[in-house]
């Protein structure tokens, strides 16, 4: 690709107002183990919890001058109008006191919630592009949700769409951060990833980040690629990008977050003027790193510092704090990994079905319909991997 290619570049519009997000499921617990909050085997969770923290997020979305987009999913009805669920040592599902089983857990998409896994979307003209994530074997099922809802999405602003599976090892936009003119592209390289403890589920690779840069159409000279070290599976535990309110694009960046001299490397080729330092408690502890800016807002974990709260309002935007408690909090996430932006240069009605402002009967209707409680039986965890 020629470097005057780099004019049309997607980089400018990644960062939209309209996010894609995904309702928590009904039967919710944290099925793989496979990041460091969610190895914590948790016997009790609150499916309306659950979905009280992704409404917040969709409720801040909208204060912020945007808009989430979603939809609710026949497979969840089942597991809907019982006061609370119970899953044995096999897995099977019951709904309060019943002998008869809804289902597995196994045929739970359990990690849907964090669509920032999810494709990266690019659109030139009336046509939208997208390149596929391609997840660990227990998220495969996933895909057909942002396939159907960018169908949706196309033929409410009268796009065509495009779609391309990438063939290795990927988990989608979270490990992808746009600075500017650059964007940083972060994978896992077993041994390096999780070199100071025990061997870890696989992460993005370089080939895939790589694929995905190279199908979307990003320069190479507008690439920097970083790899990550445990616990932060995803670029998005460890950076995010902002736009200050006069538009400069910045690195909010935990530097304990990449294996090696990653994180001076990434530092260097931005510069320290576009360095928003995140310190070690915000990022590990509290997810600070899995922020989500929305035009001039910034949606931040309930529990980050006051300092950290003060450096990003020093940049001219405000902040909303969201609790993340039950899901986010046991499951390991936050407002970053709930969320999935869509081009800024995305057309779409005021009145589109999918659209969350669009949908507050429905929602509220729907958080009647849950489960007050959700029970996990120890055995349900006995041999299994944590990591």
């Amino acid at each position: 690709m020629s470097e005057s290619s780099s004019i049309q570049s997607p980089l400018p519009t990644v960062y939209g107002s309209l996010l894609i997000t995904r309702p928590p499921v009904p039967a919710t617990l944290n099925k793989a183990g496979a990041n460091y909050k969610s190895e914590v085997a948790h016997l009790e969770y609150s499916p309306k919890r659950a979905f009280d923290e992704w409404r917040r997020i969709c409720e801040t979305i909208v204060k912020c001058g945007g808009d989430a987009l979603f939809a609710f999913e026949e497979c969840d009805e089942k597991y809907l109008d019982a006061s609370s669920l119970r899953v044995d040592g096999d897995g099977q599902i019951y709904a309060d006191d019943s002998k008869v089983a809804l289902g597995n857990i196994s045929e739970v998409q359990t990690g849907r919630v964090f669509t920032a896994n999810g494709p990266w979307v690019h659109i030139s003209g009336k046509k939208i592009s997208a390149v596929m994530q391609h997840m660990l074997p227990h998220r495969v099922l996933e895909t057909s949700y942002y396939t159907d809802l960018l169908e949706a999405i196309a033929k409410s602003g009268g796009y065509t769409l495009s779609v391309t599976e990438n063939p290795h090892r990927w988990e989608g936009m979270a490990d992808i951060t746009v600075v500017g003119d650059k964007v940083v592209l972060t994978y896992a390289v077993s041994g390096h990833y999780d070199e100071a403890t025990t061997p870890k589920s696989g992460r993005s690779t370089l080939a895939g980040v790589t694929f995905a840069a190279d199908t979307i159409g990003i320069p190479e000279s507008a690439r920097i690629y970083a790899e990550l070290i445990y616990p932060h599976f995803h670029g998005d535990t460890v950076h995010y990008g902002l736009r200050n309110s006069e538009g400069k694009g910045l690195l909010a960046h935990y530097a304990g977050g990449l294996w090696g001299e990653g994180s001076s490397q990434v530092c260097e080729t931005l510069g320290a003027q576009q360095i928003l330092t995140i310190g070690k408690d915000d990022a590990v502890e509290q997810y600070a790193g899995n922020s989500r800016q929305v035009l001039d807002g910034v949606l931040v974990p309930d529990k980050v510092s006051d300092k950290y709260q003060a450096d990003i309002e020093a940049q001219g935007l405000s902040c909303y704090r969201v609790p993340l408690f039950e899901l986010f909090g046991k499951a390991g996430g936050g407002p970053g990994c709930a969320t999935l932006y869509m081009p800024s240069n995305l057309e779409l009605p005021e009145n589109a079905p999918m659209r969350f402002s669009q949908q507050s009967e429905a929602v509220a209707t729907r958080r009647e319909r849950l489960p007050d409680k959700l029970t996990v039986a120890p055995e349900f965890f006995e041999g299994r991997s944590r990591g």
